[in-house]
């Protein structure tokens, strides 16, 4: 009885160190604990897209997140769905969650701004991407493509292809990129009395409502042989309706972005250009230029993204498996 009750005391004694010592050991881990100091120091951030139905906003937004978390951060995306007031309502939404910045890409400039001033009064960084508002002084930074040139670029493109044109439009006119590639087009081509801007029509940036608005032009005999759309996915709409009418062959289809897919088409002289954008370059810039606000180092207020033509004469410098 004797040993065993020894026995037992021993293994008291060294049970009651061991928890001692755990004991110790838990206090100087938790007083050394970085991965609970990240945790408390954790900075949490909004973003809202135009609609995350257009890939090149998904490759802007993986872009930032990929950022935010390898920094132990936290990334919120709304999709506002082309929706101006679900997209206000979104801003809302996130300053309240407790956002430190928004990375906004606007669906309409103007209906947003009421709730971008709330935001900026209760201290939230403001950033957009791919598109601008008119008052940059609600902006904290803006990083977008140069949407001017874009659409030069594919007007001087076309002047060097064609001696004459008729051209169809489509656009998206709430947004300031779409009216900045329409004017840069516009621009370049006035003063040529062979080309003429016959009609613009608002398809909002997306491929199902191109693709109807061009069946109607179709439809009703409009007279053109040329389309310059702000974006590819709406050239996509375009080509896949004058394709359904046998007119694919007849008219040059011009765009914006440099989707793989787009791609695709001029590399098989289908398309005749994109003035292709640098969606991940964009979502870099933004991220980068949010986290020197963080941390107070210097930050640029507006970047300017260049962008480039892909046509015929390039495209097999470019990928047509991604973006470029």
């Amino acid at each position: 009885m004797r040993l065993l009750l020894n026995r037992m005391k021993t293994v008291f004694y060294t049970t009651a160190a061991a928890l001692f010592l755990l004991g110790v050991l838990a206090v100087l881990d938790r007083d050394n604990d970085f991965s609970l100091t990240q945790r408390e120091n954790v900075h949490k951030f909004g973003a809202t897209y135009m609609t995350m139905n257009n890939p090149f906003f998904e490759v802007i937004n993986e872009t930032i997140r990929a950022t935010v978390e390898s920094n132990g951060d936290i990334l919120i995306t709304r999709d506002p769905a082309l929706d101006a007031v679900r997209q206000t309502q979104q801003i809302y939404d996130l300053i309240d969650e407790g956002v430190e910045a928004i990375f906004i890409a606007p669906v309409d400039f103007e209906k947003i701004i009421p709730a971008v001033e709330y935001g900026r009064k209760k201290g939230i960084k403001i950033i957009f991407v791919d598109t601008e508002i008119y008052d940059e002084s609600l902006a904290d930074c803006i990083v977008v493509s140069d949407n001017y040139h874009a659409g030069v670029l594919c007007a001087e493109y076309l002047l060097q292809k064609k001696t004459e044109g008729k051209i169809l439009i489509f656009e998206h006119p709430t947004t300031k990129s779409s009216n900045d590639r329409v004017e840069g087009f516009a621009d370049t081509i006035e003063g040529n009395g062979n080309f003429e801007i016959t009609g613009r029509r608002d398809y909002a940036g997306q491929l199902e409502i191109a693709m109807p608005l061009m069946i109607d032009e179709l439809k009703k005999g409009t007279d053109f042989d040329v389309v310059f759309s702000i974006n590819d996915v709406g050239a996509l709409g375009v080509m896949a309706a004058l394709k359904d009418y046998g007119r694919l062959e007849d008219i040059s289809v011009l765009g914006v972005d440099g989707a793989p897919e787009a791609k695709a088409m001029i590399k098989e002289k289908i398309m005749l250009a994109t003035s292709a954008q640098y969606p991940s370059e964009i979502g870099q810039n933004a991220v980068d230029q949010l986290y020197n606000m963080m941390e107070d180092r210097p930050v640029e207020k507006k970047i300017k993204v260049s962008v480039n033509l892909i046509s015929e004469e390039n495209i097999d410098g470019f990928s047509t498996k991604g973006w470029q």
